[in-house]
C-alpha cells in the first residue's frame, strides 16, 4: 500500500498518513520520552494484545504518564486500522509519548501534559523461512540498555547502534552483555539457551526487556515440563556442539541460533519446533 493511501490513528482520529502531524516540540521527538508496543498481526487481528496493553500500562505508571487508556477502545482501533490498511498479516505499533508542552521546557516534563497516541499497522510477510530451518548468527556487543531496559521506551539508540554493528559483521542479531560478558538479551529479542535438559535465560531483574514472547515460552516450558533456570551465560560457558540457543520476539516468533561470536551451536529445531507449534496455538487463541 502506498503511503498516500495508508492510514494511522493519531489521538483516536483515523487520518491519512500525510495528514497525521505531531508537534516538533512533542517530547517523544525531542527526548525519546515515549513508550511503545509492537505486536504481530495475524488474520487482521493483533496477537497477544492484552499482554502488550498490560505492559504498556505498567510502563505508563512507572514513567509517570498522566493518562488512562481504554483497552477495549484501543483494541478496536487496532483491528479497524489493520482492516483499513489491508493488513492481514503484519505489524501493529502503538506509540504513546508524554505529549507536547505549551512551550519548550527542557528535560523536566512538568505536569498535566496530554500524551500523544499513535497507532500504525503495516503489512509484513514475515522473515525468510530459511532462518527457522538453518538458524541465525549472533554477535555480542559490550553494551546494554541499562537499568530502565524493562521500559519499552522509544529511546532505542543503543539497539540501533548494536544492530548496525551486528549487521556490519554479517550477523542477524546483536546480543547485549553486562559488564562481565554475560549475555542478557538481543537488540530486539530475548535469548534462551538449552543444554539438552534445561532452558536458561537472563532473569527479568537484570537489564532486559522481558518480552511478551519470552513469557509465552516460559509458560510453554512449564506445560512441557522443561526445567528453567534464570541465569545469564557467557559465550565461553557454552559447550560447542552440545548447547543450543534461540531468540524470541513478537514478530520473529522463535528462531534458532546456530552461531554466537564464532562458536558453533547445536541446531535443535526439534525443540524450537515444539515450542513454536504451541506458541502458534496460543497466538490463535488470543485472536479468537
Amino acid at each position: 500500500m502506498h503511503a498516500e493511501t495508508r492510514f494511522v490513528y493519531l489521538n483516536s482520529r483515523l487520518l491519512p498518513v500525510a495528514a497525521a502531524m505531531v508537534s516538533v516540540f512533542d517530547r517523544g521527538f525531542a527526548y525519546g520520552d515515549a513508550l511503545f508496543e509492537t505486536m504481530k498481526v495475524s488474520a487482521g487481528c493483533p496477537v497477544f494484545f492484552d499482554d502488550h496493553f498490560q505492559r504498556l500500562n505498567q510502563g505508563m505508571a512507572e514513567a509517570g504518564f498522566s493518562t488512562h487508556l481504554d483497552s477495549q477502545g484501543l483494541a478496536s482501533q487496532a483491528t479497524s486500522l489493520a482492516e483499513v490498511n489491508g493488513v492481514e498479516g503484519g505489524r501493529l505499533r502503538i506509540m504513546l509519548s508524554r505529549g507536547t508542552p505549551p512551550r519548550p521546557a527542557g528535560l523536566d516534563p512538568g505536569s498535566g501534559l496530554r500524551p500523544t497516541l499513535l497507532v500504525t499497522a503495516d503489512p509484513f510477510a514475515g522473515h525468510p523461512p530459511a532462518i527457522y530451518r538453518e538458524g541465525v548468527v549472533c554477535r555480542t556487543v559490550r553494551l546494554n540498555r541499562g537499568g530502565y531496559a524493562r521500559l519499552k521506551s522509544s529511546g532505542l539508540i543503543a539497539s540501533v547502534i548494536a544492530r548496525r554493528e551486528a549487521h556490519d559483521a554479517g550477523a542477524f542479531e546483536a546480543i547485549f552483555t553486562d559488564g562481565h560478558g554475560r549475555m542478557l538479551e538481543g537488540s530486539v529479542s530475548n535469548i534462551f539457551f538449552h543444554d539438552g535438559e534445561t532452558l536458561a535465560t537472563a532473569p527479568g531483574t537484570s537489564h532486559i526487556l522481558a518480552g511478551v514472547t519470552r513469557q509465552k515460552v516460559l509458560d510453554i516450558a512449564g506445560e512441557l515440563d522443561i526445567p528453567v533456570v534464570y541465569k545469564a551465560l557467557k559465550v565461553e560457558e557454552l559447550d560447542p556442539g552440545a548447547a543450543s540457543a534461540f531468540i524470541t520476539g513478537s514478530v520473529l516468533g522463535i528462531c534458532p541460533v546456530r552461531e554466537i561470536d564464532g562458536v558453533l551451536l547445536r541446531l535443535d529445531t526439534g525443540l524450537t519446533g515444539r515450542l513454536s507449534a504451541r506458541l502458534g496455538e496460543l497466538e490463535q487463541a488470543s485472536i479468537g
